[in-house]
């Protein structure tokens, strides 16, 4: 079970509540909009904006304890662990909130693959060493981890809401969408199963877990080194990615 944060375990898109609060729209949203429209990776986007990034290091650090998660998510952790379920949480966003937020939810052990952000005096710096290690698109490689536990024999489920889980929903075996997420699925053709909230989705896998667990059933790749030129730093996409809704964020991590 991989789970994305912004947007999904948390209720607003953490990431981008950092750039609204700490840095000048005039500059980051440029970025973040050329990064929807599949101009730029997560990467490159998340290594600009944290630049751009102004204000006292410390009160930048703390923003995530002030952010509503579902409260069905600690639940639902519960639930997946009573059925031997493994869990990750898989960020593409800055990260360094994650961790904090989980264990303010009482799940602080769940294991987290994100960025590294950290905050020297006067800046915040950023590496990514849950990247592909020979793709530079993406800053986490939420499609690595799934292909990791599907070639240990694991059905995997992808929960997400955002641009950055489309590469995960095109090779997850069963995806949980909303928002964003939704709309690109919808505009690619591949199949997910709407959502709201972790109640409604325990309840989808209860069903699931009583019928039997399928095989992992691997899928074509869409990104990656498997399909892209060595060296390969911005995604490179056959068509334009679908446009969020007018309801929806910034972006979603």
């Amino acid at each position: 079970m991989l789970i994305d944060f912004d947007g999904t375990i948390a209720r607003s898109d953490v990431s981008d509540e950092v750039m609204r609060r700490f840095a000048s729209p005039g500059e980051w949203a440029p970025l973040e909009a050329a990064y929807i429209h599949g101009e730029i990776g997560s990467r490159t986007l998340l290594s600009r904006q944290a630049a751009l990034l102004v204000g006292e290091t410390e009160v930048i650090a703390n923003i995530g304890d002030d952010q509503e998660l579902d409260p069905h998510f600690a639940p639902f952790v519960a639930f997946l662990r009573a059925h031997s379920i493994a869990i990750e949480v898989v960020s593409d966003g800055f990260g360094f909130f994650v961790g904090p937020s989980l264990e303010r939810a009482g799940v602080g052990d769940v294991p987290v693959f994100t960025a590294r952000t950290w905050f020297p005096p006067n800046r915040v710096a950023i590496a990514f060493p849950d990247g592909h290690p020979s793709c530079s698109v993406c800053g986490t490689c939420k499609r690595e981890r799934i292909l990791l536990h599907q070639r240990a024999g694991r059905f995997v489920v992808f929960i997400g809401d955002g641009f950055s889980d489309l590469y995960a929903a095109s090779h997850a075996d069963l995806v949980f969408a909303k928002d964003h997420l939704a709309l690109l699925c919808l505009d690619r053709g591949l199949p997910f199963r709407p959502w709201e909230d972790f109640a409604q989705i325990q309840d989808a896998l209860s069903g699931l877990i009583s019928n039997g667990v399928p095989s992992p059933r691997p899928r074509p790749f869409v990104c990656g080194p498997e399909v892209w030129p060595p060296g390969t730093t911005e995604p490179l996409w056959d068509r334009a990615p679908a446009p969020r809704a007018e309801s929806d964020g910034v972006g979603s991590a």
